[in-house]
């Protein structure tokens, strides 16, 4: 008759090498989601019909923007309870252009 034991025993865990492991996978995630942030990549397949050209803080929570939508512009005013159209652009604003950023 063979005996089984009760609880079969599994390899040895380093916890120092664990935690360092760990704490670096952590540390590179944190770095990367920063360095995603400040890039502001576009979303993907996002609208290139809707963007926003140019915009004021007025306020804490309050600010102006104007909008291209198609070829033409609209001024908006935006609260935190709601959002106001304030007019059609006459003159249209150039939209900013867009600085590259050498490689890091």
């Amino acid at each position: 008759m063979m005996v089984t034991p009760a609880f079969a025993q599994g390899p040895e865990i380093d916890w120092s090498s664990w935690a360092l492991s760990s704490l670096l996978v952590i540390g590179l995630l944190l770095v990367l989601g920063q360095v995603l942030r400040r890039l502001k990549l576009p979303a993907f397949g996002g609208n290139r019909q809707l963007r926003v050209i140019s915009s004021l803080a007025l306020g804490h929570k309050e600010k102006l923007v104007v909008v291209q939508v198609g070829e033409e512009q609209w001024l908006l005013g935006i609260t935190p309870q709601n959002i106001n159209h304030l007019g059609k652009l006459e003159q249209p604003l150039s939209p900013p252009e867009v600085k590259k950023q050498p490689p890091l």
